[in-house]
C-alpha cells in the first residue's frame, strides 16, 4: 500500500475489516438494522431509535464519510471528471452539486485539525466521537428528514456538520472546474492557483477536458504532502499531472500565465498549522497582510500574467468568532487596481446554507460569495 495511504488509513482508523469494495464506509454491515430504524421507529420511540443508532455507530466507530482503496480514489476521480456539472451562466454559478468533495475530504486529513474562527479543534472527527453531539446529529436525521436511509453515513455526517460551530471548508471541484473554463477557454492553459488549499482547485481544474497545465502554491507541509499524492491520482485516473510548489505566494514569481484563480486565506478566518508560513503566524493585523500577503502576491500574478491573461479571487468579508467584522473585498478590490488591474466583472457563486434559514427563489433569498475578475 501507498505509504501515504497508509497514514490515511491509520488517521481514520481504518481496519482491514472495515474495507467492503473499492469505496465504502465501513458500516456495510449493519445497513439492515440501519433500515429498520426509520421514521416510524423513531416517531414510537425517539429515544430508544436515537440510542440504538448510537449503538450502532459505536460498534464500529470510524467517523462516517466515504473512504476508499487506491484504485476507488483513481475511479471516482475519473467518474468525477466524466460528469456533467453546472456552468457559469450570466456571471452566476448555481450550487450545483458536492461532487468530487468527498475525494478530499478523505485524503486531506488536515482538514480534521484545522481551527476555524478562533474556535479550536471541533472538526468532524472531534464531534463524531463526542458522544453527546453524535446522538445530537442522529436526533437531527430524523427531526428534520423524512424518506429512507434517515440514519445512514452521509446523513449523520451532514448532521454532524451542523452541530455546534463551523466547519473548515474546502472549494468545490465543479465550480473550480466551471469558474476557470468559463474564464480560461484556452486548451492546455497555465493556470495558476496562488494557495492551494485542500486540493478542491486541484481536482476540479486538473480533471477539464481543457487539460490545464495546472500551477499551484502552497506554503503548508502536510497539505503539500496530500497536494502531490492527489497530483500522481490525476495523472493515473486521466493523464494529466499539475506542478505543486511548496512556497508562499507573496514570495513565488510564476511566470507565462493564463489565469490566476484562488480563494486565499482570509488573514485570520481559520488556523491551518503553526509553521511560520503561515498568513495568521506571519501578520498579526489586517493592515500587515495587506501590504506583507495580498499586495505582493497580487504584483507577481501581474507582472506573470499574458497580456489578456485573467486573474481572479474568490474572496469575502467574514466575521470571526464574537462577530468581530473584517472587510476586505474592498481592499482587495483596490490594491489589485493600484497595482494596475482592472476590475472586469463579478461572478455570484451560490453558497449552502444552514436548513431554516437557506436558498430561497421565491423569495429572492439567496447566499451567495463573490469571484472578483480582473484583467490587465
Amino acid at each position: 500500500m501507498n505509504l501515504v495511504l497508509q497514514e490515511i488509513y491509520n488517521f481514520w482508523n481504518i481496519q482491514n475489516s472495515n474495507i467492503r469494495g473499492d469505496e465504502f464506509t465501513g458500516y456495510e454491515p449493519v445497513y439492515d438494522q440501519f433500515d429498520t430504524l426509520d421514521k416510524p421507529a423513531y416517531n414510537k420511540d425517539p429515544e430508544g431509535t436515537v440510542q440504538k443508532v448510537f449503538d450502532l455507530y459505536r460498534s464500529i466507530n470510524l467517523v462516517p464519510i466515504v473512504y476508499y482503496t487506491e484504485q476507488g480514489l483513481i475511479r471516482a476521480i475519473r467518474d468525477f471528471a466524466s460528469i456533467g456539472y453546472n456552468s457559469v451562466k450570466d456571471n452566476k454559478i448555481s450550487l450545483g452539486n458536492n461532487k468530487g468533495q468527498p475525494i478530499s475530504r478523505f485524503i486531506f486529513t488536515n482538514m480534521m485539525t484545522a481551527e476555524p474562527k478562533g474556535r479550536g479543534h471541533n472538526s468532524l472527527k472531534d464531534r463524531f466521537y463526542d458522544d453527546k453531539k453524535l446522538k445530537r446529529a442522529i436526533n437531527l436525521c430524523y427531526s428534520m428528514r423524512e424518506g429512507n436511509k434517515l440514519c445512514y453515513p452521509t446523513a449523520v455526517r451532514r448532521a454532524l456538520e451542523l452541530v455546534t460551530g463551523e466547519n473548515v471548508q474546502n472549494f468545490k471541484p465543479q465550480h473550480a472546474r466551471s469558474i476557470v473554463e468559463h474564464l480560461c477557454p484556452v486548451l492546455w492553459g497555465n493556470v495558476y492557483d496562488y494557495s492551494c488549499g485542500y486540493g478542491g482547485r486541484l481536482l476540479g481544474i486538473g480533471s477539464s477536458n481543457m487539460k490545464y497545465n495546472y500551477i499551484g502554491v502552497e506554503p503548508n507541509t502536510e497539505t503539500v504532502k496530500y497536494l502531490n499524492y492527489l497530483n500522481d491520482l490525476l495523472d493515473e485516473a486521466v493523464g494529466v499531472r499539475g506542478t505543486i510548489i511548496q512556497d508562499v505566494s507573496e514570495d513565488y514569481q510564476p511566470t507565462d500565465i493564463d489565469c490566476a484563480f484562488s480563494s486565499p486565506p482570509y488573514f485570520n478566518l481559520e488556523k491551518y498549522s503553526d509553521e511560520d508560513t503561515q498568513c495568521m503566524v506571519r501578520y498579526r493585523t489586517l493592515d500587515e497582510w495587506f501590504s506583507g500577503y495580498a499586495e505582493p502576491t497580487i504584483s507577481k500574478i501581474y507582472n506573470s500574467l499574458n497580456h489578456d491573461g485573467i486573474f481572479a479571487t474568490n474572496i469575502a468579508d467574514y466575521k470571526t468568532y464574537g462577530n468581530k467584522e473584517y472587510k476586505v473585498v474592498d481592499d482587495w478590490i483596490q490594491t489589485a487596481e493600484r497595482i494596475g488591474f482592472k476590475h472586469h466583472s463579478t461572478i455570484k457563486m451560490m453558497l449552502n446554507t444552514r436548513p431554516g434559514v437557506g436558498n430561497d427563489k421565491l423569495s429572492g433569498r439567496e447566499k451567495f460569495e463573490g469571484v472578483y475578475v480582473f484583467t490587465k
